[in-house]
């Protein structure tokens, strides 16, 4: 029983060694892309991200647990093409690591932008509050939330044919709970189903007996002092093991308007997050009265925010994009940003992908931008752009796990 408990660990590892050392997925076709600084930089202590890979070993090894991942961000992560990408390959690069959608939101009922591998309807008169205006409304994780008034209006949720399955049989859902709220209930499921509230948590749970791919809920008035409805995200979620990657993005947010979301930390809780990525400061920085100590001070609030209910968390910190200030010259607050970051990593024992760095620094993305990298705008990249950024972060996660199997093996 040794001599086949120790083959099936060196198998393993072989294994993992030679997915790991294999980078299929970029191409050094650009010569202003630095390749050889795509890495996670650790300024000061790394111990967490080894917890975290050494989870990804135990999911690998014994098909147990989930790898819980959130990455926090504007509108580059809003759009979801990007961290897309990353999700996608973090879920395939080894087989069984699909645990689910995780994190989504109806961002059209604000007259925004949808990742496109869901669909969300609904019926009934919405009005939604964002973390980039000032209206003084609850916010949680997803920095966005929508207020109904009109019981029986209902949510329908479709998750898009043409990208990887996730299939679920447990919705959390973010809402208001009192006794002035309405509460949700699923519509229309063809098998048994439970529904239960967690008021300390903040969310409505529903759990199917079958796998689906769809769901419908309404608002439903149990009590006529019931006259609304708020809901703050809804988490698609499942039994399987592996990785559960939650995109949390809002068009124009800088850390301010994160720090404004005062039901954070709550849901965060409820996420339980193992991996946090932070990729906020160009719009930060989109301005002639940069302050990086208030930059820096900011985001130490964030991450100590996040870690007061995660404290087990790794922190991956971006480094922001090169772009242009109003579309005539370089930005330069972008390299004290950067300075900024590592400095925060290292007192934070935090991770850095210097992605600024990455991409060719100062006045790169004008070269990004001849190469139709980038829009116009010299701040927002292309789809093509996006793509070839998150297979950028993928491979550098990549990398950083091969370290870890490496000093391993090594050991």
């Amino acid at each position: 029983m040794k001599h086949n408990t120790l083959l099936i660990y060196i198998i393993f590892n072989i294994t993992l060694t030679i997915s790991a050392q294999d980078y299929p997925y970029s191409e050094q076709e650009y010569n202003f892309i630095r390749y050889d600084k795509n890495k996670i930089n650790f300024p000061g202590d790394s111990s967490q991200f080894e917890n975290l890979f050494n989870k990804f070993d135990k999911v690998i090894k014994t098909g147990e647990g989930k790898i819980n991942i959130i990455h926090i961000g504007g509108s580059h992560i809003q759009a979801g093409v990007y961290s897309g990408v990353v999700r996608k390959k973090m879920q395939t690069f080894f087989p069984g690591l699909n645990g689910g959608r995780g994190l989504i939101f109806p961002y059209r009922m604000s007259k925004t932008n949808n990742p496109k591998n869901y669909k969300i309807t609904w019926t009934g008169e919405w009005e939604t509050c964002r973390n980039v205006e000032k209206k003084g409304c609850d916010l949680g994780l997803l920095g966005i939330s929508a207020t109904c008034k009109e019981k029986d209006a209902h949510i329908e949720i479709k998750l898009a044919e043409n990208y990887i399955r996730y299939d679920f049989n447990s919705v959390k859902i973010f809402n208001k709970i009192g006794e002035t709220f309405m509460k949700v209930y699923p519509k229309d499921i063809n098998c048994v189903f439970t529904v239960e509230e967690f008021p300390e948590e903040g969310y409505t749970q529903i759990i199917t007996e079958d796998y689906i791919k769809e769901l419908k809920f309404k608002l439903v008035q149990t009590d006529t002092i019931q006259k609304e409805f708020v809901l703050f995200g809804i988490s698609l979620e499942n039994d399987n093991p592996g990785v559960v990657y939650s995109d949390v993005g809002i068009n124009g947010a800088s850390i301010p308007s994160f720090l404004a979301c005062n039901l954070l930390e709550q849901h965060t809780e409820v996420i339980n997050p193992d991996l946090v990525i932070l990729s906020l400061g160009t719009n930060d920085t989109y301005t002639t009265n940069f302050n990086p100590d208030f930059y820096k001070r900011n985001y130490k609030k964030l991450i100590q925010s996040i870690k007061r209910v995660a404290p087990e968390a790794a922190v991956l910190i971006t480094v922001p994009n090169d772009s242009y200030y109003r579309r005539r010259n370089p930005n330069s607050n972008t390299a004290l940003a950067e300075k900024a970051v590592i400095q925060i990593a290292e007192e934070l024992s935090c991770g850095v992908w210097n992605f600024y760095k990455i991409m060719g620094g100062y006045n790169s993305s004008y070269l990004w931008f001849k190469e139709k990298l980038m829009h116009t705008d010299l701040i927002h990249f292309s789809k093509k752009g996006y793509i070839i950024k998150g297979d950028l972060m993928f491979e550098a996660l990549l990398k950083a796990y091969d370290n870890h199997i490496e000093s391993f093996n090594e050991s």
